[in-house]
Parts: structure tokens; sequence; C-alpha cells
């Protein structure tokens, strides 16, 4: 447009000049049309009338170059608004980019970062473990007799015997009813010892007794309740059929249970107090009976009824009119309900009740044991730096079932485990109280046990195997594979303190 500036401070715009001879004012010289049809004539900048760019020529074979220097007094204003739309253009290129690119940058560094971690928590494979490996193994198939060859006369020899397993897989379930009639057998194993609490196994005892399913679905409908993986159709059918071959037996031959876990269940533990106590008349207890018989129950004035009681038999004895038998198993349980009132580590509480079960009952003095237990509480060493479980604190010093414990832990591979619901996005579980998932197994994806790779490379799909690894030269002694388990959910990882 006329009166102002068409190109940017400092620049120039070179034109051809034809035809004219300059005069001494240069007045005469008239510009050619520009190639793009405008026509150039020196400009001035509208805020400064007086001043004017000046020419400047130079010879070029006989003709004529001119050129405008035009200057700007104040450049700032001076802007091309195509440049400034295509400088928007690209940095809103950038930010879109930017934002498209970082998940799928970020996607990949995780990916990088979750398989070396899996390889490395995994670790490689072993030739001498996997030698070693196929000489002590054996394939069991648990709906065949004439399974677990592999146990020599020293693993008969132990007292207590625990088979470990990760909760809410299949195959442990028919392994265990196996290799409980195995040990029935072959070491007088007639005490399942259980992962439940006393008033749990109380009732499982029961139906074992009498048949009524409604006790044993009465105990299975609290774990059912709580969206317990133990709650699962295999574990209520194997129990069925632990009272299906009791009958075949003579009654001092039977099996029946042993519960010594932390109290797992409230309302069990009150529906066994009231039916003691409706059976058991004495006096004094009026602070229990009313704990245990209120409808809205109160735990802390259960507590408080517990420790009132355990100290009053310590000075006034108020249980001298009942029998020994009885006695016992009113301390035990309000012992109980102590440890959980003081909040004594789970294990403890396990390994404690065991030791005063096997003291206040005759029958479990000297009696041998079997039973299936979360993995976990199977291991015969500490882990993460000094915590003992079950296996551990049996095997411990001063304990009177030092070197009398053997543990067989089963590991998962391409199987499906079991998940809470409660456990999962609701998207994921569509409502549904249970899910299966194939995210459990010991070499992944989501569970990593260090070693597991030997133990896939001798097997074969759709197998139980069982191994020894405390045979002749087993390199096992001097390893630490199968001590390691990563699990990517935090506080569930495990790594043996000593190999």
């Amino acid at each position: 447009p006329k009166g102002t500036a068409s190109i940017s401070h400092r620049s120039a715009s070179r034109f051809r000049w034809h035809g004219h001879t300059p005069t001494a004012s240069g007045s005469s010289y008239r510009p050619a049309n520009h190639p793009n049809g405008l026509s150039v004539r020196p400009l001035r900048h509208p805020s400064t009338p007086e001043r004017r760019s000046k020419p400047h020529f130079s010879a070029s074979d006989g003709a004529l170059t001119y050129f405008w220097a035009i200057r700007s007094p104040n450049p700032s204003v001076v802007e091309n608004p195509v440049k400034t739309k295509s400088v928007f253009k690209k940095r809103l290129k950038r930010i879109l980019l930017f934002i498209l690119l970082t998940p799928v940058v970020l996607s990949v560094l995780g990916a990088v970062a979750y398989f070396a971690y899996a390889s490395l928590a995994l670790g490689g494979e072993s030739t001498p473990h996997q030698q070693y490996l196929s000489q002590n193994m054996e394939a069991v198939d648990a709906e065949k007799p004439g399974n677990f060859k592999l146990f020599d006369k020293d693993f008969y020899q132990n007292r207590i015997f625990l088979l470990g397993e990760s909760h809410g897989f299949a195959a442990p379930q028919s392994l265990d009813l196996a290799l409980l009639k195995h040990l029935h057998t072959k070491a007088d194993v007639r005490y399942y010892l259980a992962e439940v609490d006393y008033a749990q196994a109380h009732f499982l005892n029961e139906y074992l007794r009498t048949g009524n399913d409604s006790l044993l679905r009465y105990v299975f409908e609290t774990w059912v309740r709580e969206n317990a993986q133990w709650g699962n159709r295999q574990f209520y059918e194997k129990i069925v059929k632990i009272r299906a071959w009791n009958q075949s037996l003579p009654a001092e031959n039977r099996v029946r249970f042993v519960g010594v876990d932390k109290i797992q269940d409230w309302e069990v533990i009150r529906r066994f107090l009231r039916e003691w106590l409706a059976a058991n008349k004495v006096s004094g207890l009026d602070a229990l009976r009313q704990a245990a018989e209120n409808p809205k129950f109160d735990k802390n004035g259960l507590y408080a009824a517990a420790e009132s009681l355990l100290d009053t038999v310590m000075l006034h004895n108020p249980l001298a009119s009942l029998t020994q038998p009885k006695r016992d198993t009113l301390l035990h349980l309000l012992q109980n309900i102590r440890h959980h009132q003081q909040r004594f580590p789970r294990d403890s509480v396990m390994y404690l009740n065991l030791k005063a079960l096997t003291g206040i009952q005759p029958e479990l003095k000297n009696a041998k044991m079997y039973g299936l237990w979360g993995f976990t509480h199977t291991l015969p060493g500490s882990v993460n730096g000094g915590y003992r479980p079950f296996a551990s604190l049996l095997r411990s010093p001063g304990s009177p079932f030092r070197q009398q414990v053997v543990a067989l832990g089963t590991y998962a591979i391409d199987s499906e485990n079991m998940i809470p619901g409660r456990e999962l996005p609701k998207g994921f579980t569509k409502g549904k109280p249970y899910v299966n998932i194939p995210w459990a197994n010991s070499d992944g994806p989501l569970i990593f046990v260090n070693g597991i790779k030997d133990l896939v490379a001798v097997t074969r799909l759709n197998t139980v195997t069982l191994f020894k690894l405390n045979g002749k030269d087993s390199p096992y002694f001097a390893s630490d594979r199968l001590t390691r388990t990563k699990v990517l959910i935090p506080g569930q990882s495990l790594e043996a303190d000593q190999p």
C-alpha cells in the first residue's frame, strides 16, 4: 500500500533500469515496471514525511542497477503476517506431535524396562541344574496309584509335612488329596494340619463326623463372603472326598483337621463360643457370654472379656469345675483372642498354636501331620531380611519340631489362576466375584521365580512333576536358584536370607 514499507528492516530490493541517462538532479530517471507488475518508486514512512531513502547507482553493461535502502524508525512494527502464521502452525504441529508421541515413547521405554526386569528376575538356564533335575524327577498322576516313588526312607521319618501352593490354582487340590492318602498309608498321618483357625477346624471336623453339609457350607460361606481364593469349588469337593474316604477307614484311623491359624472370622469364633457356653454351664463367664451373644458384634468387648478371664484364671481359677480338656479348649481360644488384640505376627501365632495344641491334646503329642498351605508359610528359612515363616519357626532352635519338618513347594507354569474380583478393575471382572487369569505363573508375566526356566526345560505340558532338590550332588546346595521370587505387586516379592 502507498506510504508503507513493503519489506523488513535492513533489507533491499534490486531492480533494473533501461534506456535513461541520469541528469544532475537525478529526477529524470524512471524505473521500468517490476516483473510482478508493480511500479517501484521511493517510499517513505508515514511518520517521517521529511525523511526519504537515497538512491544509489552502479554501472553494469551500460545500464543502471537501482537499489532502494529502506529504513524504518520503528522496526518492531514491521511484521510479516504470513510468516507469523507459519511460525504458529509449526509450533502447534510440534505440540501435537509431542502429545501424540509421548505415550508411544513411554510405552516403548516401559516395555524395554519390563523385559529387562523379567529377564534378570527369571535368570538364565543352567545345564548342570537341568542335568540334575532330569535324573531326580517323577511325573505324578494324582488320579492313579503308585505315585511318589521319589521319596526316600528319610522323607517319611519327618513329623510335619507341608505342601506349599500359590492360592487359586486347581492342580494342587487334587495333588493334596493324593499326598494325604499316600502319607496316611506310608507314614500313619491322620491329622490334616490346616490353614484355618481353631473354630473353623471344629466345624470342619463336625462335618467329617456327621456328614451335615450345612456345616461345611457355613465355613465356606465366610470365605466366599470375603472373596477369598481358598473359598473355591476344588477345595470344597476335596473335603467332601476326604469324608467319603474316611467312611471307608476304621474310626481310629480317620483323618481330622487341626486348625492353628490366627483368627480368620469373628462370627465363626462367636458361634463356637455360644455353643460351647451353652454346653458348659460355668459361672463367672457373663462378660464372655454377653460378647458372644450380642447381636451387634463388639470386638473390643470380646477383647476385654477374654483378657479379664485370662487374668482371673491365673488368680482364682473359676474354671476348676470343668474337665481338663474343656478347660484347655476355652483357654486356648481366649489366648487366640489375646494374640489378635496384641497383633502378633500371623506365622508366629500358627507356631504358638501348634505348640500349644500338641501340649494340651494327648493324641497330638507325637502325631504326624500333613497339610496344604500358602507357599510363603512353607519356606524353611527366614526371608526378606529376617521374617520367619511358619515352617521356619518350626525348624528353629528350641522348637519341639526341629529337624522333623519337610516342605514341598509347588510352581505353576502354563496354568490359570482364580483371582478375587475385588482385586481387579471392575471393567475387567464384569461384576464376577472371581476371574481366571493366566498371569500368575511362576515364569511371568506378574511373578518371576529365579531359576524356573530349568524346570520348564525338563517338563512337558499338562503334567505334574515332582523334583527332589536335596539329592546326592545336588547343585542346589551351593546355589540360590529357586530362592528368589519377584512379584510386580508391592510387598509380595520373596527372597531367602540364606540359600
